[in-house]
């Protein structure tokens, strides 16, 4: 495998976590990219990126761009996230959390290629709160199961293979992909009381904190299961209390609620949330609290506004 400047495949290339890998990635360091998203509609080839469009269902396609590009290492972003809807819609749950991760391992093994997948606290079952790499886990909605059965076809595969589980990630997006951040910011702006679920724990983790990892976990080139996730462990209401102070909202109009009382399709675990001590020693990085992190974003967004409204285009 070449090592000082290696290729690497990104599965997911539109999603907020890829947007914040690709991002660090050029800027921080001289690696070539190989980007695949549904969301293209042609090939596209610019200094250091080679964009492929890519249809999901089609196990062929994603076997000849390996084949053609083999990549020394492949990030897996793309996934099926939304926990209620992948209670209703199970099948495309699986085919896009399990199925699709056979085929990328697949390709792997076949290619030598080092398989970086990502994975969540979601596969625990909230019982106790800030788990470690070695927890037993035990998921308790469908994407939780799901999950775990895509980070055990990774074990299974005989690939080279790293997990990175993380929780609550939010970050800046270029495609309109919304998260909880974005969520609380649209409940601000109605300037109308709204309510926050106070007994779901964990620790809220910036896009831009997982890809500074990444860099990490690429150079040292390690294997196994790390936990990703910012300092604080708090619950969804404090949570959106920091949101309300980076923002500069009315903390008075965020209203508590218990998830019971939410009558939610899936089962969500209460006390959550990640040790990242593994990642600290080892890689050698630090994670955002959530007053650090929300406040990079805001910067990252008003700088955004800025060029938009100026009428530059960016890549």
């Amino acid at each position: 495998m070449q090592t000082e400047s290696p290729k690497i495949l990104i599965i997911g290339s539109r999603s907020k976590v890829a947007e914040a890998i690709i991002k660090h990635f050029l800027s921080q360091t001289t690696w070539n990219l190989v980007l695949l998203s549904s969301g293209f509609s042609s090939t596209l080839h610019v200094d250091r990126i080679t964009c492929y469009p890519y249809d999901y269902t089609e196990p062929r396609q994603l076997k000849e761009i390996m084949l053609r590009e083999l990549p020394d290492f492949t990030i897996n972003c793309a996934a099926m996230t939304n926990v209620d809807a992948c209670e209703d819609d199970r099948k495309t749950a699986w085919n896009i959390n399990v199925k699709l991760v056979e085929t990328i391992s697949r390709m792997c093994k076949i290619t030598d290629s080092h398989l970086i997948h990502f994975s969540t606290d979601y596969i625990f079952d909230g019982a106790k709160g800030l788990y470690y790499e070695t927890d037993t886990p035990n998921p308790i909605s469908y994407y939780g199961k799901t999950k775990l059965a895509s980070e055990n076809v990774c074990r299974t595969s005989g690939v080279t293979a790293t997990i990175l589980r993380t929780n609550v990630v939010y970050g800046i997006s270029s495609y309109r992909h919304t998260d909880f951040v974005d969520w609380v910011i649209t409940q601000f702006k109605k300037n109308e009381p709204f309510r926050v679920v106070t007994d779901q724990i964990s620790n809220a983790t910036l896009t831009d904190d997982i890809a500074l990892a990444l860099i990490r976990i690429i150079r040292l080139q390690k294997q196994g299961v790390y936990h990703l996730a910012g300092v604080d462990w708090q619950s969804r209401f404090e949570f959106a209390r920091c949101i309300a102070q980076v923002y500069e909202f009315k903390e008075s109009n965020i209203l508590p609620i218990l998830t019971a009382e939410l009558s939610q399709k899936a089962k969500r675990p209460l006390k959550g949330g990640l040790l990242t001590l593994k990642a600290e020693t080892e890689l050698g990085v630090k994670f955002s609290t959530s007053l650090d992190g929300l406040s990079n974003l805001r910067r990252q967004q008003i700088a955004a506004d800025a060029v938009q409204h100026s009428g530059t285009k960016l890549l």
